[in-house]
């Protein structure tokens, strides 16, 4: 004998009650609903709230300090403004802001929290910028908060990022086959903006003389005369003569560089010489320099092995950005969202 499907029917008639409840008719789940946003709407009116994130106010206030230190790190000011990009600032910025509360959110539903080593190591790689407390207290303040509230923002921020690579590792992680697979598409071509990082760049390892006034020519060319006489080594010359702190010591050493690393002005007469060469006395815009080559290096394709783990770098940055825009995308989609565009302006 059958049994008669009395749990089937029963989930399927409460399915039934909500869609005709939410859809069709004005029942008690649908009135609650509307009643519970008419509340949140009434709310939003009174307080000047720009948003409600799954029941949690946007603040006026919140919004304006988040504009705020927007326009502080790119070195503006809200008075500097136009009205109408303004408020396409607000909107942006207010879209970053959900996003953040959102991750938040989810972050604390799964008590999630960022090791605290972590946490203390990436807020003291901030406090290091500063050369004093008093330096690092005014930033702050002028981005509209006090130390010890940067200081929690900083852990906050941490917290999230390392919440969305929690979420997002699996998809971006980059195999062996696929970093070895990318480096053979690409090596040798100026594809994905990646060319430089198949290249190890012409160096050299030089030392100089330095002299810091532009009208030292005359010191400049005396130092060159017992150089080439043989009076005095380099090295000595350099601890005796040189201005260039970094390097006086060492015997005006400069250690390897490649042309990108310095100013043309220097690297040109500097890379036309052989090693062993010595130049003439030169001027830069930062002064008169002798300059010797002591080694050189070609430049050279570099194999798989030496920049695999940049290739890795690169892919997984790639795949980062578009998994994250997705995971975004699915949590505004599943949240309760409210906005009050009205209250921007």
């Amino acid at each position: 004998m059958k049994k008669f499907p009395w749990r089937a029917m029963l989930y399927g008639a409460m399915l039934l009650y909500l869609l005709v409840d939410l859809k069709f008719c004005q029942g008690p789940l649908r009135q609650a609903m509307t009643s519970r946003r008419n509340a949140s709407v009434e709310a939003a009116a009174r307080h000047k709230w720009v948003a409600i994130v799954n029941l949690e106010p946007v603040t006026r206030e919140q919004l304006d300090l988040a504009v705020r230190r927007h326009l502080h790190q790119r070195g503006k000011r809200a008075e500097e403004i136009p009205p109408g990009n303004l408020v396409m600032i607000k909107r942006a910025v207010l879209h970053n802001l959900i996003d953040d509360i959102l991750v938040r959110q989810h972050a604390d539903g799964e008590k999630f929290t960022a090791p605290p080593e972590e946490i203390e190591a990436f807020v003291e790689s901030w406090r290091s910028q500063f050369a004093t407390p008093e330096e690092r207290a005014a930033r702050a303040e002028r981005q509209g908060l006090t130390d010890a509230a940067a200081t929690a923002e900083l852990a906050r921020i941490w917290s999230r990022k390392r919440w969305l690579e929690k979420r997002i590792s699996p998809a971006v992680e980059v195999t062996e086959e696929e970093a070895r697979a990318w480096f053979e598409a690409n090596h040798g071509s100026a594809e994905d903006g990646f060319r430089e990082g198949f290249i190890e760049p012409e160096k050299v390892r030089a030392r100089h003389i330095f002299l810091r006034s532009g009208e030292g020519e005359e010191l400049i060319r005396e130092i060159h005369r017992q150089l080439t006489s043989g009076a005095a080594s380099f090295e000595a010359l350099a601890k005796q003569y040189s201005e260039d702190p970094r390097s006086k010591e060492k015997g005006g050493d400069l250690n390897w560089f490649s042309r990108a690393r310095l100013p043309e002005d220097f690297t040109g007469p500097v890379f036309a010489l052989a090693p062993g060469q010595v130049s003439e006395p030169f001027q830069t815009r930062l002064g008169w320099h002798i300059v010797e080559v002591l080694e050189r290096e070609e430049e050279r394709p570099l194999p798989y092995e030496e920049i695999a783990a940049a290739i890795r770098r690169h892919l997984e940055n790639q795949r980062s950005e578009a998994t994250v825009a997705v995971l975004m995308e699915k949590l505004r989609d599943v949240a309760n969202l409210q906005l009050f565009p009205e209250h921007i302006e």
